[in-house]
């Protein structure tokens, strides 16, 4: 099973265990199957889950105070993948980098190969001309087929977005 990173452990939360992590999902729905997730490659069982703003609170089985919450303090929460729920509009950046951007022209642009995530992500393509950033606007409407790694936006509303460098 493929693993993805949820989030960070940001603190304990009260004395029994409890900790707080960033969330690095799209909330409480997105995480309503986790029963497991892996901290510095230990398995944990989920007994508890809560969200709050940017932030999930978890209460894990072998974690029943305080002192060994503080322990997990700053480091990264994986689970399985396929653990999260993603409504059908929303992507894993992890597939999205790597897949190929054509403009609805049919040209072949480039290769994404970042996403920083934002109120509006920013993707990043390398392309023949050097890297060229652009925003993930609605207006682009992309044509997503992950499976093939290949994403297609509109031509004439991408050459108004696009910034190289």
């Amino acid at each position: 099973m493929e693993k993805i990173q949820i989030g960070t452990v940001l603190k304990p939360q009260g004395i029994m265990g409890q900790i707080k992590i960033s969330d690095f999902t799209d909330g409480k729905n997105a995480i309503k199957d986790l029963d497991e997730v892996f901290i510095d490659n230990t398995s944990y069982k989920v007994l508890q889950k809560s969200t709050g703003p940017q932030c999930i609170f978890l209460t894990l089985k072998g974690v029943a105070d305080r002192n060994t919450a503080e322990l997990l303090r700053g480091k990264d929460v994986f689970c399985d993948k396929d653990k999260i729920n993603v409504s059908s509009d929303r992507f894993f950046i992890t597939d999205i980098i790597g897949c190929s951007l054509y403009l609805s022209s049919g040209k072949l642009l480039g290769e994404i190969v970042d996403v920083q995530v934002a109120s509006t992500d920013i993707f990043t393509v390398k392309t023949q001309e050097g890297m060229c950033y652009f925003p993930f606007l609605k207006k682009l409407n992309a044509q997503m087929d992950l499976e093939n790694k290949k994403i297609t936006v509109d031509a004439k509303i991408f050459t108004e977005v696009c910034l190289y460098q």
